[in-house]
């Protein structure tokens, strides 16, 4: 019904727009072709209002432009407009018969504010791909990867990767894994494991060791070492997040030593998840369970984890960006958690490949890691 009643107020716009467009608007000047719709800013506070500003051929023709919801009732909206509520919102304007692309909108309780640049010029990122690994409390070979893992942030090769536990899979039961999550499954579903532990890297780099702790560190780090960019990374980010027992906000600043199209994405990490029932424990530490997986930012699906369009982003050049990320259950621990930036660009696959990922404490902030 939603989508009916959207049509037929597309229908009867397009239908008045046609003895009105072309510049019979007072004030709005002769544009045709495709509209664009823009915003002042992508995040607000709660209370401010989101400023619309429609462009056709490089003009501004807001005036002779409708605003609406991309969600609900998609009822049209003034301009300003000021939400009532946290959480993403999207809009697309239609001037005649066009009809611009969505834009969204975060509205935060209260917005982070990022660290500022300590080298405004530099473009030289300390590059950290990233590790997955598809666990579960009834994977009885899982704590053997643990032990893996542990021994690899020992080296020099954790300060090159960021680890994200997913406990999503048939080893994962919602029930009885403690450390299991939607996300999680989604996420799984992407890699498609073909059995559990699995250690994979990036989002298509490729599967890695998953044998005793001295074979798990020298082959992982040799993997590892082959996806890391000495040189830099494509892009760098600064982050600053904040959260309460209903939802953790994030504000973030991509800067691009490589001019391309970026998208970003962001994860919400829990830290301390005790899993007494773990199969296989024959330590202490193999029952407590971190860097799990709880959400995800944004759109997402089985088919693509990318996150947001940037859009091209010039070499030198910085783009912000904010999300939302609810906290979706009392029994997670906001205290406990991080939020995961995976920036990633187009490879020469056609796939948007991880180019680089920065983790931030909830209620903390995280400058640009220069080389």
């Amino acid at each position: 019904m939603k989508l009916t009643k959207f049509f037929a107020l597309m229908l009867a716009a397009a239908t008045f727009a046609v003895g009105c467009d072309g510049g019979d608007t007072p004030d709005v000047p002769d544009a045709t072709g495709a509209i664009t719709l823009e915003v002042a800013n992508a995040s607000i506070e709660l209370g401010e209002d989101i400023v619309f500003t429609v462009m056709q051929e490089g003009k501004d023709v807001t005036a002779a432009a409708t605003i609406y919801k991309a969600y609900d009732d998609y009822a049209e909206v003034s301009n300003p407009f000021t939400p009532t509520t946290t959480g993403s919102f999207s809009f697309f304007a239609t001037k005649g018969k066009e009809s611009s692309k969505t834009v969204t909108v975060t509205v935060m309780a209260s917005v982070p504010v990022l660290p500022e640049d300590s080298d405004p010029s530099n473009t030289k990122f300390n590059h950290r791909i990233l590790l997955i690994d598809h666990t579960g409390v009834n994977c009885g070979n899982c704590p053997r990867v643990m032990d893996g893992l542990k021994a690899l942030a020992e080296t020099d090769a954790h300060n090159s990767y960021n680890e994200v536990c997913v406990h999503g899979g048939g080893f994962a039961p919602s029930g009885s894994d403690k450390a299991y999550s939607d996300a999680a499954r989604v996420v799984d579903q992407f890699y498609g494991p073909r059995g559990y532990p699995n250690i994979c890297f990036n989002f298509y780099g490729g599967q890695g060791d998953i044998g005793g702790v001295q074979t798990f560190v020298a082959t992982n780090s040799a993997i590892i070492k082959s996806l890391v960019k000495a040189d830099g990374a494509d892009a760098g980010v600064a982050v600053a997040a904040s959260g309460d027992k209903s939802a953790v906000y994030v504000s973030l600043a991509v800067k691009a030593a490589v001019e391309q199209e970026y998208k970003v994405t962001a994860w919400l990490l829990e830290n301390q998840i005790y899993n007494p029932a773990q199969g296989g424990a024959s330590k202490d530490y193999h029952k407590m369970h971190d860097f799990a997986l709880r959400n995800i930012a944004g759109e997402y699906s089985r088919a693509d984890l990318s996150g947001d369009s940037l859009g091209v982003i010039a070499a030198g050049e910085v783009k912000e960006h904010s999300f939302e990320l609810p906290i979706i259950s009392n029994k997670w621990v906001v205290e406990n958690m991080d939020v995961l930036i995976i920036v990633s660009a187009m490879d020469e696959n056609g796939h948007f490949e991880v180019v680089n990922t920065v983790s931030c404490p909830v209620n903390g902030t995280v400058n640009y890691e220069y080389l």
